[in-house]
């Protein structure tokens, strides 16, 4: 009774894991044209949201593919202060990175110059 307890709560352990999980604030990522281009002070973008993680056959995940995914099927491609939040554990299914920010289109802005 005692080694299944016991292999019962390792393996709770082992499955929920001794995560961690961090956030951090973004201000920009974009993978549109910004050169010269001015980002407005407020935007009245949706927020999108996108996330990307490990998977047994892969076990590397990126926070370019999280934006992406926040970004697919959309018009916009660019987030605005995004917040980050990455989350690790012992099992290769819980290493996570997902953003959350508000969308612009960068085609829709103005030059710094006005124009």
């Amino acid at each position: 009774m005692v080694k299944k307890c016991c292999f019962i709560i390792l393996l709770a352990v082992f499955l929920i894991g001794c995560g961690h999980t961090q956030s951090f604030k973004v201000g920009l990522m974009s993978f549109g044209e910004l050169e010269g281009k001015a980002i407005p002070e407020s935007i009245d973008g949706n927020i999108l949201e996108g996330k990307d993680c490990a998977t047994p056959g892969r076990h590397s995940y990126y926070l370019s593919d999280a934006v992406r995914d926040a970004l697919k099927q959309t018009d916009y491609d660019t987030l605005v202060d995004a917040e980050v939040t990455s989350t690790t554990g012992l099992s290769v299914l819980s290493n996570c990175i997902s953003v959350k920010g508000n969308a612009l289109n960068s085609k829709t802005l103005t030059t710094s110059g006005g124009r």
